[in-house]
């Protein structure tokens, strides 16, 4: 039988197959509406970044007009700090709604302001937000055992299966253009959503192909695995369903579940509000200490200002950004403890990518939009440097004493966060 007719006949019979026809329009509209969602998702975080500069610039110009000293000034003025969606954020939003994208940090200890609102650590999730990977990684799977569980056994229930044998030449021209047919159907119904979203967003061609990739390998073990399980020559069309739809419950849920119990039981690790907790406490601790021991803390780890004038008032200001420093030096062995245990979840959960699809193509759709664990622990740095080089902005003035004026103060420039942190 010519190749050519099997493929123009099975095309046929794809045209007059609703149910199948249905679902994959099922897949295309959900994809859609994933992918509508990620875009508005991101649209909605660029509008807030550009708000919080602009009032973020309006406000520190106020403030520092109402200025009377320098440490007030530093006190009072508060720095934005973002970290802008990238060209596939809208498709995987991963850690994004976990951890914070935005904040206004200023020349305080900085453990307190990063771990105000505790980071979840990176641990499997039975379900996340509704974006265009957890479509792939969860509702894909479903539109392919919908569209191949009967294949064989459709054929052979409806009587059809022996004539069809012996029609065909071998056994792939019987089957291989219906497989063909549909698996390109459902790549079509899931992909085309995608390059849209990525061409609005002007996603670069490498990206694009490597996440279409990604769906076609998606696409390929779940179609392999259906088939395995679809041309059994014992099983009908419900045992063929009720089997697949097991293995889905089994490699999207319950390894993942089970994943997420062994990963809670393995790292406990600390959370991100006790570091900001041990950093508070000894802050507050400060206040009743003398200040020659917060000093003294303080110039061990900056001895270029160990030669400023000893402190003889009962409050200075040079006094209280030190011992903001030191509670954030104290709490620093706390927050590299939690990163290790945050990385080591993450590195946990990755062993689990090698036997659930679904875990696996969420990661890959993670990393690729760059909203992972090491995106938000990459934010993270570059909040650390840009407090660094506001507080230090200020500490020529605090610690050589130098007299107040406003002249002087506009000459505090501090670059915007996007400049410091070499995001442009």
């Amino acid at each position: 039988m010519n190749q050519s007719f099997r493929m123009r006949q099975e095309f046929h019979f794809l045209l007059k197959s609703k149910a199948v026809l249905g679902v994959l329009l099922l897949l295309f509209v959900i994809s859609g509406v994933s992918v509508a969602l990620g875009l508005n998702y991101v649209e909605a975080e660029r509008q807030q970044i550009t708000e919080l500069i602009q009032l973020d610039t309006e406000e520190r110009t106020h403030k520092r007009s109402l200025a009377y000293d320098y440490g007030g000034a530093a006190y009072d003025a508060f720095h934005a700090a973002w970290n802008p969606p990238t060209p596939l954020t809208f498709a995987a939003i991963g850690q994004r709604d976990l951890n914070p994208t935005l904040m206004r940090i200023r020349a305080l200890a900085i453990e307190g302001q990063i771990y105000e609102t505790d980071s979840v650590n990176p641990e499997l999730a039975l379900a996340g937000r509704f974006d265009f990977a957890f479509v792939a990684a969860y509702l894909l799977p479903l539109v392919i055992i919908f569209v191949f569980y009967d294949l064989l056994a459709s054929e052979r229930e409806g009587g059809r299966l022996n004539l069809l044998v012996v029609t065909a030449e071998r056994a792939s021209a019987l089957w291989l253009p219906r497989i063909l047919l549909r698996f390109f159907g459902i790549l079509i119904s899931i992909l085309f959503p995608l390059w849209v979203g990525m061409l609005m967003e002007s996603a670069a061609v490498g990206s694009m192909l490597s996440a279409s990739f990604a769906i076609v390998v998606q696409a390929v073990i779940w179609t392999a695995l259906v088939l395995a399980i679809a041309t059994r020559p014992t099983f009908r069309s419900e045992t063929s369903a009720a089997v697949s739809v097991g293995a889905w419950v089994v490699l999207t849920l319950a390894i993942p579940i089970a994943g997420k119990v062994y990963i809670e039981g393995s790292v406990t690790g600390i959370k991100g509000a006790e570091v900001a907790l041990v950093q508070r406490e000894a802050v507050n601790d400060a206040w009743d200490l003398p200040k020659s021991t917060t000093m003294d803390a303080f110039y061990a780890s900056h001895p270029e200002w160990s030669d400023s004038a000893p402190i003889n008032e009962e409050w200075h200001w040079k006094w209280y950004y030190a011992f903001q420093q030191v509670g954030d030096e104290l709490a620093a062995d706390l927050a590299q403890e939690y990163r290790a245990a945050m990385l080591a979840r993450d590195q946990l959960t990755a062993r689990f990518a090698f036997i659930s699809p679904a875990v696996a193509i969420q990661r890959q759709f993670e990393a690729l939009a760059h909203t992972n664990l090491d995106a938000s622990l990459a934010f993270e740095d570059q909040v650390r440097e840009y407090h660094e080089h506001i507080r230090r902005a200020y500490y020529p003035v605090l610690f050589r004493e130098v007299p107040f004026s406003s002249e002087r103060l506009a000459q505090i420039e501090i670059a915007d966060f996007s400049e410091s942190a070499g995001l442009d």
